[in-house]
């Protein structure tokens, strides 16, 4: 699936000249294995699909962006279970009429999943995380300032941002933000857990994609939203932030090393821990997350960029 679009785009039809095609396809695969290694080890085995491909559109004074972001991977340790250490869907289109030479009308739109379940780090079985639970779905009318072909600077005033959790056993939990099931003295739910948490205020992204080296390309994107809503459990300087960075290095025509590095803050979601009682039960708990959270991760395999 990752990679049908770049075999898609890469067929010989010219595309019409008011758009332009970019997109970039990876698979990395990684296996350690150790005997008689003094030093100790684990053997592993893991792979990782990458693809990320944008449209952009142009013509008179319209101009439409798009971005697609697609990975996937999983990692087996041995004598634990297989487990998934990348999984995104994201969706970023952005369409504009010019206003002046740098300067553009836009209406935003960002939506952002996953594919599959995800489980909890020290309880393997107990799910944390599915499609569209959560799914963030951001649509903003806003002002681009755009100096540069590779760089833009997007404010908005008013922005809405809705988070979905759409599996109820995560959604009474309060899983990412969303208002908690309500119980009687007696332990019965009386009132499911809401599927969806509404945020409304000003936005900005900036956001930059360049070569700034042969065969090096840097992609930035930087995002801040406050809102005037939900902020029983907010200080007054919180706000949500989102910074991704992606460096890719092609070494040769098909293998590529990458960089990806994400910096959230998300204080207004928080963390559901798991604890095992005296009596074997294993009970969540909610818990506030106000951390800088960070991923890092590093690629080299073998990727497959249009145009070449």
């Amino acid at each position: 699936m990752l990679m049908l679009p770049a075999f898609i785009f890469a067929q010989d039809s010219i595309p019409p000249k008011n758009w332009k095609w970019t997109g970039l396809t990876g698979i990395n695969l990684n296996q350690a294995s150790f005997s008689n290694w003094t030093a100790g080890g684990t053997n592993s085995v893991a792979f990782s699909a990458l693809g990320k491909y944008t449209g952009d559109y142009a013509k008179n004074k319209l101009t439409w962006k798009n971005n697609l972001n697609l990975k996937y991977g999983m990692l087996k340790n041995q004598g634990e279970n297989l487990t998934k250490n990348e999984d995104l869907i994201e969706l970023i289109s952005v369409v504009g009429t010019n206003l002046s030479k740098h300067w553009a009308l836009t209406g935003y739109m960002s939506f952002r999943t996953q594919f599959a379940n995800g489980f909890d780090a020290d309880y393997d079985t107990i799910k944390i995380s599915k499609f569209m639970s959560p799914g963030y779905l951001t649509i903003s009318p806003s002002l681009r300032y755009q100096p540069v072909e590779w760089f833009y600077l997007l404010l908005s005033p008013v922005t809405a941002k809705m988070t979905f959790v759409l599996d109820q056993e995560l959604a009474d939990l309060g899983s990412f933000g969303v208002t908690p099931a309500e119980y009687d003295t007696n332990g019965v739910k009386t009132a499911d857990g809401e599927n969806l948490q509404f945020y409304l205020g000003p936005f900005a992204e900036a956001y930059m994609k360049k070569d700034i080296a042969k065969n090096l390309n840097f992609e930035s994107r930087l995002n801040l939203l406050y809102t005037f809503l939900n902020r029983e459990n907010l200080e007054a300087y919180d706000m949500d932030a989102s910074w991704e960075n992606f460096l890719n290095y092609k070494i040769a025509k098909y293998f590529s090393i990458s960089i990806f590095v994400h910096f959230v803050y998300y204080p207004g979601q928080p963390i559901v821990k798991f604890e095992t009682q005296p009596d074997g039960i294993v009970v969540p708990k909610a818990e506030s997350n106000k951390h800088i959270q960070i991923k890092e991760t590093l690629g080299i395999g073998i990727t497959y960029s249009f145009p070449e």
